[in-house]
């Protein structure tokens, strides 16, 4: 295990950072998966393709938070 590994399992054991860390994760997916949603936009892409990214989405907003 890297220090770097060792010092993130010590402070994800303090509550306040765990969750500030995941909301911060999640945020960051969130941003993601829109920024990636308006490119398909953009680009005209059929209704159903862009329903079923975002079926995609909402799963991978489970698995992350």
């Amino acid at each position: 295990m890297t220090n770097f590994e060792r010092l993130f399992e010590e402070q994800m054991k303090d509550s306040h950072f765990a969750k500030a860390y995941h909301e911060a994760r999640v945020e960051r997916v969130i941003i993601e998966l829109l920024e990636s949603l308006k490119e398909r936009i953009a680009r005209d892409e059929p209704k159903e393709s862009l329903l079923q990214m975002i079926d995609s989405f909402q799963n991978r907003l489970h698995t992350t938070g």
